[in-house]
């Protein structure tokens, strides 16, 4: 028996039982002997990152509005940690695609994070609760192919969910010297898996912020920012710190569609706190760590991970509508540093690389899929903070997506690319501005649209 027709016949999971039993023990009050809380979080995408104050606590270098006259530095000191930050990617199709023709978009994120050991004693625990607001339009929908409905890895990255969400509403408590990390609440699953710090050099969704085939189940349900969905997520990492390992357990129908395709949801703004009825996704990852933290060796991580989404989903081999039962995912990630101009520098190129291979073809569009990416960090001496990265993925298409293709008379999907070239200018007062030129490989993959080259920006500020 094939490993996907085995998930199959796995029962679906109740949601409710499992998360709220999940989420009943994770809400145990935890004692004042738990340790220090580090807020090195791993949150979505670089542009969301609230970063811990250093000695200087919100540098002008860092934040366009610094430290309010030393206010937000007491806010710190108290317990409350408040990010603003505005980010858009204008893109332009130059020529090729279906249509030449550029968009303006944007995303406003407003981030507080509480640290209530200050705030209440003890518990080791932070709150994090994030808001987002986006619009604007998509230029792969719009210009690139548009007769597709867009091309699929769309050329800008926070373009998706263009409204006012609520997204995360995430406890973390850290334990056992701080290598026991439970998170807990409304969580994002891109938050913890398939990421990477280097992904966000770019602004292809394809690459930030995570492999994109793993989202294209329908309905949606391995969430990425800003969509949150119930859950727990455990991250341990060994004595030696050589190893992580990390599960989670996930709501299954973040949209409250019922595992019904045709379904609006519920769920908009992201304020239904509802348990949804479609399963639940089951995932996990263990990561091999080499010369993790060191400043004068190359470090790396080597990650191997997968998830099972317990739900129904649309049959993509059918035209009807119709759903079946169960769906999963491997993948296989490395990020690794190449070269270090100096013993001490951040300066110096690294590279990222992603496999993902579906185990449900008749669920997930692309069945195999790769990323290679290079970001040189520091290119000059006099700009050390700058990144210059070139990156290059291609996706295949399901030979039974392409089974209903062919009963609709529509032409046959075999594989899309896209190649993506940018220079980030890491300027003062929390300003970064990166130059981009994307070129786009048979979009939408069916060979009838003319590749199509793009040209853009992404500008990200930290208030």
């Amino acid at each position: 028996m094939s490993t996907s027709l085995f998930l199959k016949k796995i029962h679906p999971l109740s949601t409710r039982g499992l998360i709220g039993a999940c989420m009943l023990v994770g809400a145990i009050p935890l004692t004042a002997e738990a340790t220090k809380f580090d807020s090195t979080d791993q949150l979505t995408g670089e542009a969301h990152k609230i970063q811990q104050p250093h000695d200087e606590k919100y540098p002008t270098s860092d934040y366009l509005t610094g430290n309010w006259n030393g206010a937000r530095e007491q806010l710190h000191d108290k317990g409350l940690d408040i990010l603003f930050h505005y980010t858009t990617e204008p893109m332009y199709n130059v020529s090729g695609g279906e249509e030449q023709g550029g968009t303006y978009l944007h995303n406003i994120g407003l981030d507080f994070k509480f640290d209530l050991d200050k705030i209440f004693g003890g518990g080791n625990t932070t709150l994090l609760i994030k808001f987002a607001q986006r619009y604007g339009d998509s230029v792969s929908a719009d210009y690139v192919a548009p007769s597709e409905g867009g091309n699929t890895f769309t050329v800008q990255e926070i373009f998706g969910g263009q409204t006012y969400k609520l997204a995360n509403l995430q406890f973390n408590t850290l334990l056992m010297d701080d290598r026991l990390d439970l998170a807990y609440g409304r969580l994002i699953a891109n938050d913890d898996f398939l990421r990477s710090d280097l992904y966000c050099q770019f602004v292809n969704n394809s690459f930030c912020g995570s492999p994109k085939p793993v989202f294209l189940q329908d309905p949606f349900t391995f969430s990425a920012y800003p969509t949150a969905q119930w859950g727990i997520r455990a991250r341990y990492d060994t004595q030696s710190r050589d190893w992580t390992f990390q599960g989670a357990i996930y709501d299954g129908d973040p949209e409250l569609k019922g595992g019904d395709p045709t379904s609006s949801g519920n769920n908009e703004h992201g304020w239904n706190f509802d348990f949804g009825d479609n399963g639940v996704v089951l995932a996990g990852e263990a990561h091999y760590h080499v010369n993790r933290d060191s400043d004068t060796e190359l470090p790396g991580v080597y990650k191997i991970g997968g998830y099972y989404m317990s739900g129904d989903f649309r049959d993509i081999s059918q035209t009807d509508n119709s759903t079946v039962s169960g769906n999963a995912m491997l993948w296989l990630l490395v990020d690794q540093m190449l070269f270090r101009k100096s013993p001490g520098s951040k300066q110096g190129l690294s590279m990222f690389g992603t496999l993902v291979f579906s185990l449900d073809d008749d669920i997930n569009q692309m069945d195999n899929y790769f990323s290679l990416g290079l970001i040189y960090n520091g290119p000059f001496d006099a700009r050390p903070r700058d990144a210059i990265g070139l990156a290059v993925t291609t996706g295949w298409y399901s030979d039974e997506l392409n089974r209903a293709r062919d009963s609709e008379g529509l032409a046959d999907k075999s594989y899309e690319a896209a190649i993506e070239l940018n220079y980030k200018f890491v300027l003062e007062r929390g300003i970064a501005i990166s130059p981009v030129l994307q070129y786009v490989i048979r979009p939408a993959g069916t060979g009838d649209i003319d590749n199509s080259l793009l040209l853009g920006a992404k500008l990200s500020i930290m208030f």
